[in-house]
């Protein structure tokens, strides 16, 4: 059952981000241990996108759990295979949905995800 309702969310996640504007490029890369929910083209930017789904537990979205390094390599082993991309930014942006029925969930998207966290790094 949770198989199905994980998979109904990232179809609705992938949704929300074509309504706004984003070209899916991959869904679901991985490059050995690691995996990313979605590569998108977002105008000049590749977004690399990932995605936390939660049940309605009352207790909010939630923070994600970003990890700084494992977004460094997937990007660079992605570009390694992808030399045709044309130059631009690229970043780490986060999605969170949080289900609250069968029809009906919030969701929560940091475009850069990573730029606050950078400036815990000090």
């Amino acid at each position: 059952m949770e198989a199905i309702i994980n998979e109904k969310a990232m179809r609705g996640i992938e949704r929300f981000l074509e309504r706004r504007g984003m070209e899916i490029l991959e869904t679901g890369w991985a490059h050995g241990n690691d995996k990313i929910d979605f590569i998108a083209k977002d105008e000049d930017d590749l977004a690399f996108i990932s995605c936390t789904i939660r049940t309605n537990e009352g207790n909010g979205l939630g923070a994600e759990a970003l990890d700084r390094k494992m977004f460094e390599r997937i990007a660079a082993a992605y570009l390694a295979e992808h030399l045709d991309i044309p130059e631009g930014a690229i970043r780490h942006d986060a999605v969170t949905m949080l289900i609250l029925g069968d029809s009906k969930a919030l969701i929560r998207y940091h475009l850069n995800a990573l730029s606050a966290a950078s400036k815990d790094l000090g």
